[in-house]
Order: C-alpha cells, then structure tokens, then sequence
C-alpha cells in the first residue's frame, strides 16, 4: 500500500516536469527517453501520463 504512495509522488513529480519543462536531472532522464518516439511533444506527453499515474495510483492508495 505504502508503494501507492510513491507512484502518487512520482506522477506528480512527472506533471510538475512536465508543465514547466524542468530541467533538473531525475526529470531530464525521464524527457531523453520520451522524446526519442514523441520527439517536441515529450513535455506534452510527460505531463498528460504524469496525472494519469497520480491519478490512478490515487485511488488505488485510498481504495486499499
């Protein structure tokens, strides 16, 4: 249940990234690796997946 949690963080920390086209590292590994196949719309696509997993893994930690 506590792992929920950190996927929570972790798709918040992605939409954060995402949003402001951070380029702290833990960030920039995550945006080199998603912009080899979304290439500009890496940000885009960093951010729409980042509340997806923060949304599911939401439910998931309080469903538990």
């Amino acid at each position: 249940m506590g792992w929920y949690w950190v996927g929570f963080a972790i798709g918040i920390y992605m939409t954060w990234g995402g949003a402001t086209k951070s380029s702290a590292k833990p960030y920039f590994f995550l945006h080199a690796k998603a912009s080899l196949l979304w290439k500009k719309y890496a940000h885009a696509f960093l951010l729409i997946s980042g509340l997806a997993v923060s949304q599911v893994m939401l439910v998931l930690a309080l469903a538990g």
